[in-house]
C-alpha cells in the first residue's frame, strides 16, 4: 500500500544547523543528557552534516532504533526485573528527547517496540504519550514479539497522528517535504519464515528509498533463522538505507553499495549484548549515506572468566569486585584447576557481589587437580583415599562432558566432606 502523508516540517534552522563541531562532540554518554552541543554561529558555507557537504538542500536526518521490548520480564533478573523494565522507559524518552534536540526529521521503529501483544496499558499510556511529543513522523514497524496478528497492540492502541503504523506487507510511505520513501513488511506471525524483504522495490518519484526489516541475517553460521535477510537480498535492493532490527547489538551489514545497520537494542535484554546501548543517526545525501552510532543506553554487559587456582573465595571476590559497576551486568565463569576439596558456591558469590552490580551471574566450570592425588596425600587404606581413586576413575571413564562434570562435583564435594572441611 502506497501513502503519501506530508507532515508539518520543523523550522530550517532547527533541522539543519549541525555542524563540523557537532561532528566532533562524539557519543552521547550513558546517563547523561542527549542534549549534542551546536555552533549556530558558523557560516551555511561552512556548515558539514556528518561529512556531507551542505548545498542548500534539506538533508534527511533518520533516528533508527529497535528491539526496544517495553514490558518484558526479564525472568532472569529476579526481583530486579521490575527496575529494568522501568530502565527501559527512561532509555525510550531518552530517544524521544534526541530526536527532539538534535533535530531529526524521522523516527523509524524496526520492530519490537513492545516486548508481546499484551503490555500493561500504563505501558501503552507511555508510548503514547512520548511519541506525542514529537513533531516529526514515526514510523512503527511490527516485529515478531508485537506482530501485527489478530492480537496485535497496533490493532487496539490509538496513536498520535504523527505515527504511521506498517501494517500492510508492503507498506510504502512517502515524506515528500523530505524527498524520502519508506517501505516495510509488517511481521504478521511470529512463526513465520518468510524474508522481511521481500517485494519491496523503491518506487515512486522520491529521492531517497529506505526499509525497515525486521529479521535475521543469513550467514555461514546461522544457515537456515527466520525471518532470513540474505546479503544478496540487501545488495539487490536498490535502498539507500536500510534500518534493520531483531538483532541486539549494533552491527553493519552494509552491502554491495546498500548501506545496512542494524541498531540493536537501547538497552541490554539478555547477558550476551555486549554492544547494545544503541541508536543508529542517519544522514543521507548526494555524498553518500552516512550512520553514526550515539549511545543512549544505561546498562552494559560484560563477560570475565576467572582462573581459580589457588585462590580462594575470598580472593576470588575481591578479584571480581575491582570491576565494580552499578550499571554492569556481569557474567562470570569460574574457571581453571581447582584444589581438590575445594567447593567453589557461586550462590553464595553472587549473594556478596550483587550490591556492586546491576545483575551478576556466576558458572563453575573449573576442574579439580586430579594430578595431586598421591598416596602420601590420601593413602588408599583411608576412606578419604579410596574414595578420590574411585571418583577418578569414574571422570577418567565419563563419556560424555555431563557425566564428567557430576564426577568432579561429587569428588570435590566427598574429599571436602571427609575432611570435616567445610562445604561453603
Amino acid at each position: 500500500m502506497l501513502l503519501t502523508r506530508p507532515m508539518p516540517g520543523r523550522a530550517l534552522m532547527h533541522r539543519r544547523m549541525q555542524t563540523s563541531a557537532f561532528v566532533g562532540a562524539g557519543l552521547v554518554p550513558a546517563r547523561r543528557s542527549c542534549a549534542c552541543p551546536v555552533d549556530a554561529d558558523i557560516a551555511d558555507a561552512d556548515i558539514r552534516v556528518l561529512g556531507l557537504e551542505w548545498r542548500g538542500e534539506t538533508l534527511p536526518k533518520i533516528l533508527h532504533t529497535s528491539d526496544i521490548q517495553l514490558d518484558a520480564p526479564f525472568h532472569f533478573l529476579g526481583d530486579r526485573g521490575r527496575r529494568h523494565r522501568q530502565q527501559l522507559r527512561a532509555t525510550f524518552q531518552c530517544i524521544v528527547d534526541l530526536a527532539i534536540e538534535q533535530g531529526f526529521d524521522l523516527l523509524l521503529i524496526a520492530g519490537d517496540l513492545f516486548d508481546d501483544n499484551r503490555p500493561h496499558q500504563t505501558t501503552v499510556d507511555f508510548v503514547i504519550s512520548q511519541l506525542g511529543k514529537l513533531d516529526i513522523p514515526v514510523c512503527i514497524l511490527p516485529g515478531n514479539h508485537d506482530c501485527y496478528d489478530e492480537t496485535s497492540v497496533y490493532r487496539k492502541a490509538t496513536f498520535p497522528d504523527n505515527v504511521i503504523l506498517f501494517t500492510d506487507q508492503p507498506t510504502i510511505q512517502e515524506f515528500p517535504e523530505f524527498d524520502v520513501a519508506v517501505y516495510g513488511n509488517a511481521i504478521r506471525s511470529k512463526q513465520t519464515r518468510l524474508s522481511p524483504l521481500r517485494g519491496l522495490t523503491p518506487t515512486g518519484a522520491m529521492r531517497w528509498h529506505i526499509a525497515m526489516a525486521h529479521g535475521n541475517l543469513v550467514r555461514p553460521d546461522i544457515a537456515d533463522p527466520a525471518r532470513p535477510i540474505r546479503p544478496e537480498e540487501i545488495e539487490a535492493s536498490g535502498m539507500d538505507y536500510i534500518a534493520l532490527g531483531d538483532w541486539h547489538a549494533f552491527a553493519d551489514y552494509s552491502r554491495g553499495g546498500v548501506s545496512a545497520f542494524y541498531a540493536g537494542a537501547p538497552e541490554p535484554t539478555g547477558l550476551d549484548q555486549a554492544n547494545a546501548g544503541y541508536v543508529a543517526c542517519v544522514t543521507v545525501g548526494e555524498g553518500g549515506v552516512e550512520v553514526r552510532k550515539e549511545r543512549v543506553g544505561s546498562i552494559s554487559t560484560d563477560e570475565v572468566k576467572i582462573e581459580v587456582s589457588g585462590k580462594s573465595m575470598a580472593q576470588i571476590a575481591e578479584e571480581i569486585l575491582a570491576r565494580a559497576d552499578p550499571h554492569l551486568m556481569l557474567r562470570i565463569r569460574l574457571c581453571g584447576l581447582a584444589d581438590l576439596g575445594a567447593v567453589l558456591d557461586t550462590g553464595k558469590l553472587e549473594q556478596a557481589l550483587a550490591a556492586h552490580f546491576y545483575h551478576v551471574e556466576c558458572s563453575d566450570r573449573s576442574h579439580p587437580q586430579l594430578e595431586i592425588i598421591s598416596p602420601d596425600d590420601f593413602p588408599e587404606e583411608l576412606v578419604v583415599g579410596r574414595f578420590a581413586r574411585l571418583m577418578q576413575a569414574r571422570i577418567e571413564g565419563a563419556t560424555d562432558d555431563a557425566q564428567r562434570r557430576l564426577a568432579e562435583q561429587a569428588l570435590q564435594v566427598g574429599v571436602a566432606l571427609l575432611q570435616d572441611r567445610s562445604v561453603l
